[in-house]
């Protein structure tokens, strides 16, 4: 099996987050012309909140329920919120350095129009996080699919990451945007739940409202392994999902295979090679894999119409950057041979409750004969 050395690429995220703190509290110091002792102290409290938040990570696996959730969500928020403050930090920055011979120009008055720009940034990404993903419709053409499957709808739900009761609020405005749409096929492609829940009653009787006319079928994402492999089938089970981990449904004129996490398993292409050539029978095939990865591999085998997410699409810019050097199809619809792969930027969050040029969706594909 090959082995993913994610331990050093951990170790530059962890350094390059405790860079962005001590990158902020230098730009406020020296914006606001902080005197040499407030701003050691700025410092301190800004390393401080860099290690409050994995701690919250931390303390979310052990300590779970409502009392919690605030302390949770602004333990997360933080996460997001320097990452956008240093962003906008270093824009104003740059722009500073082409308009600051300017004899309008004042430092003092221009940091506080960075920290007015950054707090509309701030409100235009709590929003993008917190409102319910509208459907987005997506059309996707095979020259040779049958007859029968022409206007066929599938919605995918991905990266919910339901960890809270807001979560479940806004689960249950996805649930409504779905049945609306009356779509064939419903397909839930990892990363539903999340350490920080049970199997709660109120979340199996979101799932259980889920209308469609060949049912709920799943994949397992990575956060599911981190929530307890065995706990998360489990819950999968109870909410009323058809969990496919390398195995295969058949769906009528439609055959269903759905993967295990890629690397979380440490699937080799060799490996995803096999569990595809075992589980195909000739139909057109719908495969879920929750890693957008392997797809030249995958394509090689057959024909497909793939569907994974775990990308976010980056989130929260300039996020999106890190993202895409480690998965290069990293968000919308990718056409291989004759196969064709849709990768969400997903129906929920992970981390911080914030999206900023990273809109979530629930796609709604529809297969065209042409």
């Amino acid at each position: 099996m090959k082995t993913y050395h994610f331990f050093p690429v951990f170790l530059l995220l962890v350094a390059s987050y405790i860079g962005l703190h001590f990158y902020a509290a230098r730009w406020l110091a020296r914006g606001f012309a902080i005197a040499a002792p407030a701003a050691a102290w700025l410092r301190l409290l800004l390393l401080t909140a860099a290690f409050a938040s994995p701690f919250i990570m931390f303390l979310k696996r052990h300590f779970h329920g409502q009392p919690f959730e605030a302390l949770y969500a602004a333990g997360y928020a933080w996460m997001g919120i320097i990452l956008l403050a240093a962003f906008i930090f270093a824009v104003s920055d740059l722009a500073a350095l082409l308009i600051r011979n300017a004899a309008w120009f004042q430092p003092r008055q221009y940091a506080f129009f960075t920290l007015g720009a950054l707090g509309l940034v701030l409100v235009w990404a709590v929003y993008g996080g917190q409102r319910t993903p509208p459907i987005k419709p997506v059309t996707v053409t095979f020259k040779d699919l049958p007859p029968e499957l022409d206007g066929f709808r599938i919605a995918q739900i991905s990266d919910m990451h339901v960890d809270s009761a807001w979560k479940l609020r806004q689960f249950a405005g996805i649930v409504e945007e779905i049945n609306a749409a009356k779509p064939d096929l419903v397909l839930v492609t990892g990363d539903l739940i999340d350490p920080g829940i049970a199997c709660r009653e109120d979340l199996r009787d979101l799932t259980g409202k889920i209308n469609s006319r060949l049912g709920l079928y799943g994949a397992l994402g990575n956060h599911e392994y981190y929530y307890g492999l065995e706990n998360a089938m489990a819950c999968y089970k109870a909410f009323g999902i058809k969990l496919l981990k390398n195995d295969a449904a058949d769906l009528g004129e439609l055959r269903l295979i759905g993967l295990g996490d890629i690397h979380t398993e440490h699937l080799t292409r060799e490996d995803v090679v096999a569990i595809l050539n075992a589980h195909k029978d000739g139909k057109f095939t719908l495969l879920m894999s929750h890693q957008p990865v392997f797809y030249k591999d995958i394509a090689s085998t057959g024909e497909y119409m793939g569907f994974s997410g775990h990308t976010h699409r980056g989130q929260i810019f300039p996020f999106h950057i890190f993202t895409w050097l480690f998965y290069r199809d990293f968000y919308g619809l990718y056409r291989v041979g004759t196969s064709a792969f849709y990768v969400t930027s997903g129906a929920g969050t992970w981390g911080p409750p914030l999206r900023w040029l990273a809109p979530s969706e629930i796609p709604l594909i529809t297969l065209k004969k042409g």
